[in-house]
């Protein structure tokens, strides 16, 4: 079911406007967003729809696939509930000059909610989206992105980098968005035309909230200040000696190492060397796993498993503690390896393939 349908279905009357925002896996460059460097993401099938009308007063009605049915004011503290992001978007498209008094809202999603794919990013831009139609608020794509960002950290409590929100509202379909989260300047990189990356669920959901998302972001500032740097986007592997404590120290070594692997990474894809990529993921899921300690038992199986099998590379993806894996192999291949991965590590299952021909809607 559409947003559309389930909007006219629960609220029997038409929605005013509607917008999508597709969630996203990242290539390479796991948690170096909120440390100013670079990452490496592009879109996926999977989606969020979100249709919506405004209301003359305050409150939000809201009906949900996953979630089901929510009401609340507009004005109230953040409960934890979905219609958070509501409250956060809503408040923020005020600052640009258009206060919103209430709405009702219907929202279908086929991401894998706690998965590492973005689907918290999907729903914020699409919400920015279909606002945007409502009110006639013109936004481009790095504003809504910015929004997102300060909607993640004000309402939602992740202090997340603006990675999630740039990919969704500005990335295309079988490319690679390159991005320098500094400045925000990016560069569309075609993907392997010969290859696909796949990704494939753990079987574990991850909660960022009940994580250490957080926890890595105070470690890496710590690290920043130890080198007399603004963030570690400066930093230098050589320097790391001026690090004493042993935990800070390979947090720093594993965001500084990782934006080396996202440089090399996008020439990679533009020169089409494959293995030569997928030999950094594997490097990444390494300092992820040792480093900066966030992957888990399924995730690493099911990375020892892809290598085993022929895989030209493999790593988590997201945030980590749980969700996905994306794994790179030749469209020969792919089909091989995945019975593989699937047949041999349980709760698995695959989410997408993503080719340079991928052209969803």
């Amino acid at each position: 079911m559409n947003s559309q349908t389930l909007f006219q279905n629960y609220f029997q009357y038409s929605p005013s406007s509607s917008s999508d925002a597709h969630g996203r896996v990242n290539l390479i460059g796991e948690h170096t967003d909120y440390n100013n460097g670079f990452v490496l993401p592009t879109l996926i099938e999977q989606k969020i729809e979100v249709s919506l009308k405004l209301r003359s007063d305050s409150k939000i009605v809201g009906i949900s696939e996953e979630f089901g049915e929510n009401t609340d004011d507009l004005n109230s503290k953040t409960d934890g509930t979905w219609l958070d992001f509501v409250k956060g978007v809503s408040y923020y498209i005020g600052k640009e000059g258009h206060p919103i008094t209430g709405l009702d809202v219907a929202v279908t999603s086929n991401i894998p909610s706690g998965s590492g794919l973005s689907s918290s990013a999907a729903l914020e831009i699409s919400l920015l989206r279909a606002l945007s139609q409502s009110t006639g608020i013109l936004l481009n794509s790095n504003k809504m992105a910015q929004i997102g960002q300060l909607v993640e950290h004000h309402f939602i409590g992740t202090q997340c980098g603006i990675m999630d929100q740039m990919v969704s509202a500005e990335s295309e379909f079988g490319q690679a968005l390159y991005l320098d989260c500094e400045n925000l300047k990016s560069e569309i990189i075609p993907i392997f035309s010969d290859h696909t990356f796949m990704v494939i669920h753990s079987g574990s959901r991850r909660k960022l909230s009940e994580g250490k998302y957080n926890e890595r972001k105070k470690e890496t500032e710590t690290a920043a200040k130890d080198l007399g740097i603004s963030s570690l986007r400066q930093g230098d592997i050589n320097n790391l000696k001026e690090i004493k404590n042993p935990l800070i120290h390979r947090r720093a070594r594993h965001i500084i190492t990782e934006n080396e692997r996202v440089q090399k990474g996008a020439e990679y894809l533009k020169t089409n060397n494959a293995k030569s990529f997928g030999s950094l993921m594997y490097e990444s899921h390494q300092s992820m796993n040792e480093d900066y300690e966030i992957s888990s038992p399924e995730l690493n199986h099911i990375v020892k498993t892809a290598k085993s099998f022929g895989a030209v590379g493999a790593r988590l993806t997201g945030a980590g503690f749980g969700g996905c894996t994306v794994i790179l192999t030749s469209n020969v291949e792919r089909e091989f390896v995945t019975e593989k991965i699937l047949s041999n590590c349980p709760n698995s299952y695959l989410v997408t393939n993503i080719t340079r021909k991928n052209t969803f809607n």
